[in-house]
């Protein structure tokens, strides 16, 4: 049975996730997660080969504009993550259907979704708020250093820019407080256990394996903080937030800690 021509050139429904930034002074969508040879884009763009050797996309090789059938498919991808928007797409041009989604030549953005929750404190998101090197992200009024209200947004990215979902309650302080303390905490108590051992037998090996064993502990945050999360019952985009806030602090303080106890120890050693 012969299909229609007009069932060809009807463009395919999808979404995708992209993230906000402004350059030379105008709103442009990026990649939701790093590529190396990727560019930004705007609502309407033709997908490239980043090595230049063939019209994008091709079987045999990665380029074309990514998009999955349905928000479904999205939550594998890091939908959580508080900087992240969902795109509204249309697809058009050669296409590649794949066992998530597609992968098209050309593409056109109806609509942009952002959390509806600021990225630093958690309150309901109001505007925007330009980062450094341009990202823009969600943000309360009071966070928002350089805001970017979202009529703004629109009129420069040339499609509708709007928030998605609104924040529930939050969490009470307490177990807020106690997810990042935890992360500080127990590294704290392994580096104090191994100084007061490495002291006491004039050994370096207790040490040794303890910040092997932090190593291994900063390694695995992707995987131990959403379970301390499900035992503190925060929500999965609030765990997430404050692993972005926080994580890099955290990590700083268990370094630092970590130099402080091995140049006591080892100066134990000296005096002895």
């Amino acid at each position: 049975m012969s299909v229609p021509w007009d069932v060809y050139a009807t463009p395919i429904e999808a979404t995708k996730l992209a993230r906000l930034g402004v350059e030379h002074g105008r709103v442009v969508l990026r990649a939701a997660f790093f590529r190396q040879l990727g560019a930004t884009y705007g609502v309407e763009a033709e997908a490239e080969c980043p090595l230049h050797l063939h019209p994008a996309p091709q079987l045999d090789c990665s380029c074309g504009f990514y998009a999955a059938a349905g928000e479904e498919h999205l939550g594998r991808l890091g939908v959580d993550e508080p900087d992240v928007a969902r795109l509204d797409v249309e697809l058009a041009g050669h296409v590649i259907e794949h066992d998530h989604g597609f992968r098209a030549a050309h593409q056109r953005t109806c609509g942009v979704h952002v959390h509806g929750t600021c990225v630093r404190c958690g309150d309901p998101a109001e505007v925007l708020h330009q980062r450094r090197f341009g990202a823009l992200v969600p943000s309360c009024r009071r966070c928002a250093r350089r805001a970017m209200t979202l009529p703004e947004a629109s009129a420069s990215l040339g499609a509708p820019v709007e928030f998605g979902d609104r924040p529930g309650s939050r969490s009470p302080r307490a177990r807020r407080l106690a997810f990042v303390l935890t992360q500080v905490a127990v590294p704290l108590v392994c580096l104090i256990a191994a100084g007061t051992l490495a002291a006491t037998w004039s050994s370096v090996w207790p040490l040794m394996l303890v910040q092997i064993a932090l190593l291994a502990w900063l390694v695995a945050t992707p995987w131990t903080f959403p379970r301390l999360s499900a035992v503190l019952h925060l929500e999965r985009g609030e765990c997430t937030r404050l692993e972005h806030r926080w994580g890099r602090a955290v990590a700083s303080v268990v370094v630092v800690c970590d130099f402080a106890v091995a140049t006591l120890a080892l100066s134990g050693f000296r005096t002895i």
